[in-house]
């Protein structure tokens, strides 16, 4: 440790690593479950898709898309480098190893793919957001209950998360020394700002989406089981 640093520097990183690992064993958890995750007209968006092979779930399939887009954005690679890594630990804190080599060793060279992997969110994206509107019909009738705002919520904050990432940032205007010269350069101008705003506290969508993802597969699971009762407009399922 180094002696400039006399604060409890660690604490933010331990919680940030404790949180982290409980989101992972509870995704892994309910990856595995092929029962429980519908209830009446929700659908948990651990399961975009409706479909299983042998006793696979139908998240086994595409739990792979967003796990790879968390783990190689880059607010996330911050929080895994300094809290499981120690890579640094903080600012002022030496590191364990001596020789820097950033990401061009692998696996971390491996990061660079996270800008095909939004690609990949973006689509998953568009399967959430079909489920979150098709709960507000059960057997034929519009309804409101408490799972649609969760699972609504759910949606924008993912969404929120996904929209203020830096490589789509930087995909729409990294590569441009002046908007008005470019092609769609007005509309690229106003999607790059609206994101660089987002991006400002990526950070802090990227923690909220993954609570908000965890408390709606809890309450879709807790409705399945009979552990609770949703309030809603529909009749009782």
């Amino acid at each position: 440790m180094d002696d400039t640093r006399k604060d409890p520097w660690f604490v933010k990183w331990l919680l940030m690593a404790s949180a982290l690992t409980v989101f992972l064993a509870y995704s892994t958890w309910t990856v595995f479950q092929g029962k429980g995750y519908i209830a009446g007209p929700y659908r948990s968006p651990f399961y975009p898709f409706d479909f299983t092979v042998g006793n696979l779930s139908p998240a086994f399939f595409v739990f792979w898309m967003p796990v790879l887009f968390r783990l190689t954005c880059y607010y996330w690679r911050k929080t895994y480098y300094r809290s499981y890594l120690l890579d640094p630990a903080a600012c002022a804190v030496p590191e364990l190893k001596r020789n820097y080599t950033g990401e061009t060793l692998f696996p971390f060279i491996l990061q660079n793919f996270h800008r095909y992997f939004v690609v990949l969110a973006l689509i998953l994206l568009t399967f959430h957001w079909k489920e979150t509107f098709a709960s507000f019909f059960y057997q034929g009738s519009f309804g409101v209950g408490v799972g649609n705002v969760i699972l609504l919520c759910d949606s924008v904050f993912l969404t929120i998360y996904v929209l203020s990432c830096h490589a789509l940032r930087n995909f729409l205007g990294g590569n441009i020394n002046k908007f008005s010269c470019s092609h769609c350069g007005q509309a690229r101008y106003q999607a790059w700002n609206i994101i660089s705003i987002l991006n400002e506290r990526h950070g802090l969508w990227a923690w909220i989406s993954l609570v908000s993802i965890i408390i709606a597969d809890m309450y879709v699971r807790l409705l399945a089981r009979g552990v609770i009762v949703d309030l809603n407009t529909w009749k009782k399922f």
